[in-house]
């Protein structure tokens, strides 16, 4: 039986995105209007300006249909977006630092990150049992490292929101078998993706009690100093 569509009373709904039930076309204007409206949230102004789409490869769909929803939004901004790109690894957390060491060495002051709701839903499992050196601070709309700003405007779309597009295929494989575990888990459990948007008031809480590497971003306790243990490691041997 064909489900009318909240939004434009249109049979055929079948994405469920912020709870309400639509259908692809207007699923993909509310995808658009959300990137629309966290970019302005964030204070991000692409006029003109020079900007970083930073990752790792396993998020390359991803981050090719962010850039073409990006330059949707400001088709007339005249603003340049240049991309840097990290390989996959085993480890999670070794793939985030190299990502934030790459936009470190680069002169552009705002990064556009790719990352969904549900990989920061599954980063906050996976990083549940050790914070200290995970990057769980990345975790929401905006976040400072390195005198760069990050932002990711999908951070609260998990890709099971994005199925209005039919170019993307909705895999995420990152190479870290217990992060893929923990995001399966996830996507399988939770069909309602309401659940994504229940994560991030809680980040702050959580974080309040962790210093940051003045360095790569990573999480670590307010008594380490100014730098985690890897940063500490590789500036030592610098001097």
């Amino acid at each position: 039986m064909d489900v009318k569509c909240v939004s434009c009373g249109e049979n055929g709904a079948e994405i469920l995105i912020s709870g309400k039930l639509l259908c692809p076309r207007c699923s993909r204007q509310e995808i658009l209007h959300r990137v629309r409206k966290n970019l302005g949230k964030a204070g991000v102004n692409l006029r003109g300006s020079q900007v970083i789409l930073a990752y790792p490869k396993f998020y390359s769909e991803i981050s090719q249909f962010l850039k073409y929803l990006i330059e949707k939004v400001c088709q007339n901004c005249n603003f340049m977006i240049s991309e840097v790109i990290v390989e996959n690894g085993r480890e999670i957390n070794s793939v985030i630092r190299n990502l934030i060491l790459e936009i470190e060495r680069r002169p552009e002051s705002l990064v556009i990150l790719p990352f969904t709701a549900d990989f920061y839903g599954a980063y906050l499992v996976y990083s549940s049992s050790s914070l200290e050196n995970s990057y769980l601070s990345l975790y929401g709309l905006k976040s400072e490292v390195a005198h760069k700003t990050l932002v990711s405007p999908l951070y609260d779309t998990p890709i099971t929101e994005l199925r209005g597009f039919q170019e993307l295929t909705g895999e995420l494989k990152t190479g870290d078998e217990v992060f893929d575990t923990i995001l399966e888990w996830l996507h399988s459990s939770f069909g309602d993706n309401e659940v994504f948007h229940t994560f991030p008031p809680s980040i702050l809480a959580i974080l309040g009690k962790f210093s940051r590497c003045r360095r790569c971003g990573a999480v670590i306790r307010p008594d380490s100093g100014e730098y985690c243990k890897a940063c500490s490691t590789e500036l030592s041997l610098e001097r």
